[in-house]
């Protein structure tokens, strides 16, 4: 069921939630995603024949809630998933953050550690907005001072990639990897070895930063960014059931 809760921009974030006992799950989209993507439904299916509750949504700029992408960075989607926990959970969740929505997922879990139970990185892409203004040339890099965005080819849309400065400086006010990461619950991550997008030694410096010393990675070599393969899939349900059963 889809439902909408308005941010106190007066912009509103639609959200599907499947009632269930607890804790409740909640996924984490990535970049110029949304709810809808294979691993959110497949998400949704494993929660429903276990009978735990799951929360989906879109970010603000993405799918179906309000505002344009090019107006919002990771601080304004951090800030939505920190709206969807203050006000539609009441326990401790599990947070499964994909590519961007590890970085947002990260951030949420520092900023309301009384509310997460336990974190499922897939290809977690924190400070991502550092690879990608390094990987700008010279021609894009005005464009973007001149313009305050600038186009990049999207592998997964024919639509580009509308990278805008209000996302690059709100990345840069977000860093993750250059410092300890106050986060004490136990987090899972999962990484293809393939990711051309997102590269593995992300996973690794993730480890070394985290302060918990519950954190595991499984490297998958013949999986890519996606990671939404039946073997992807089983892998992070099995995640999902050990995150559930932990001693609370």
């Amino acid at each position: 069921m889809k439902n909408k809760i308005f941010h106190k921009s007066g912009t509103h974030i639609t959200y599907s939630i499947q009632s269930g006992k607890p804790p409740y799950v909640v996924f984490l989209h990535g970049l110029m995603s949304d709810m809808k993507g294979t691993k959110a439904l497949a998400i949704e299916e494993y929660l429903k024949k276990i009978g735990h509750g799951y929360i989906r949504f879109d970010c603000r700029g993405h799918g179906e809630s309000a505002g344009e992408f090019q107006n919002f960075g990771i601080n304004d989607w951090a800030e939505d998933a920190s709206l969807i926990l203050t006000e539609l959970t009441n326990d401790p969740v599990v947070l499964i953050g994909s590519s961007m929505g590890g970085w947002s997922m990260l951030l949420t879990a520092i900023n309301h550690p009384e509310k997460v139970l336990g974190l499922i990185g897939i290809a977690a892409a924190p400070d991502f907005t550092q690879d990608i203004l390094n990987k700008l040339s010279k021609e894009n890099l005005k464009l973007l001072s001149l313009n305050g965005v600038v186009e990049i080819p999207s592998e997964y849309d024919e639509s580009p990639y509308i990278i805008s400065k209000i996302l690059i400086d709100s990345g840069k006010n977000n860093l993750l990897l250059n410092h300890e990461i106050p986060i004490t619950c136990p987090v899972h991550l999962f990484h293809g070895f393939n990711d051309e997008d997102v590269p593995f030694k992300t996973s690794l410096k993730l480890i070394k930063n985290l302060k918990s010393d519950d954190v595991q990675l499984t490297l998958v070599k013949n999986s890519n960014h996606q990671f939404s393969k039946s073997s992807d899939l089983k892998l992070i349900f099995n995640s999902i059931n050990k995150m559930l059963t932990l001693d609370r």
